[in-house]
């Protein structure tokens, strides 16, 4: 692909590296694709709202950015496509958000026939202004989760109908009607709110499977003397949001779930082959057996004796203590 450079007075400021052009919207309302502005509509930081259904093999477009502007693109169908954002290149499978700040290069490649495609471009205020219809602090709200957003996330099926209700408020009310503007307002808004939410949400993914593995792992090593440290590295997390996690998936903060752990390894020692107390202790990490009796008892109500005697006369009916005659 032939790259060129992009002056100072194209770009409106510094130079765009070799190769890279400066986007800007081309509306149009037929065709494959339909770009159209949202500003008359009351939302000026709306300038594009687009989609495009390729019929045919698309062209090869060059790499663009367009400054000032965060792009949320969600792929509705295609195969085998990516986004090259020349320093690296992300899959960009059907059902994907891409989300493309103002400084990123980016183009997608290829355009296959049948590539269904929707996005919109969000203009970023300058000087730090409010959004009109926006308090200062919402705007802040606004653009500071748009500019803290994961270049790729699976899109939710909210988004995915979010996208489908701007487009149908915008072709199907009247641009006489009083409501147009309100439930274009309404749609945009849950839009991104709903795209705060899947970026979330695929977050949350990886964090639970980092969580489950990292409980699994302390079950299974219940001996060894955790630290809250230890574990927020192994799950990737702070040790606030590891606390809470914690607590939120199995009802106890992480030093008394590995309790819990080491009362359930206990119990299962203590039901097996004979081993004094002290050794049943050791196994589970606890130094002393009489601190061990004392949290075992404060767990379960019995002593490890009492908790052991009535284990075996639950599993030999004939034991007199089961009371079987």
């Amino acid at each position: 692909m032939k790259r060129k450079t992009v002056d100072a007075a194209r770009t409106g400021g510094s130079p765009l590296p070799a190769g890279v052009e400066k986007a800007t919207p081309k509306y149009s309302d037929i065709g494959e694709a339909t770009v159209v502005d949202l500003s008359a509509d009351g939302l000026p930081y709306l300038p594009a709202l687009g989609e495009a259904h390729y019929t045919k093999v698309g062209n090869d477009p060059e790499l663009h950015v367009h400054p000032g502007m965060v792009e949320i693109l969600l792929c509705r169908r295609g195969r085998g496509l990516t986004i090259d954002c020349g320093d690296h290149v992300h899959p960009f499978p059907t059902g994907t958000v891409m989300v493309l700040q103002p400084e990123v290069p980016h183009v997608i490649r290829p355009k296959p026939k049948n590539l269904s495609t929707t996005w919109v471009w969000f203009r970023l205020p300058e000087g730090g202004a409010p959004l009109p219809g926006f308090s200062l602090r919402e705007t802040r709200w606004l653009v500071g989760g748009l500019r803290s957003l994961p270049i790729r996330f699976p899109a939710s099926k909210e988004l995915v109908f979010d996208f489908r209700r701007v487009w149908n408020v915008y072709r199907n009310v009247s641009r006489r009607s009083p409501e147009r503007r309100l439930l274009l307002r309404e749609a945009v808004l849950r839009l991104f709110i709903d795209v705060f939410e899947a970026s979330r949400a695929d977050g949350r993914e990886e964090d639970d499977a980092r969580l489950a593995a990292l409980l699994e792992r302390m079950r299974g090593d219940c001996a060894r003397e955790w630290t809250l440290e230890e574990l927020s590295a192994l799950a990737a997390m702070s040790v606030p949001k590891l606390t809470d996690r914690v607590r939120q998936r199995t009802g106890l903060p992480p030093h008394q779930f590995l309790l819990l752990c080491r009362i359930e390894k206990a119990k299962e020692l203590l039901a097996g082959p004979e081993r004094s107390i002290g050794a049943v202790a050791n196994l589970v990490g606890i130094a002393s057996a009489r601190h061990f009796a004392t949290l075992f008892k404060r767990e379960t109500g019995q002593t490890p004796r009492q908790w052991r005697a009535a284990s075996r006369a639950a599993s030999d009916p004939f034991s007199p203590a089961s009371g079987t005659r």
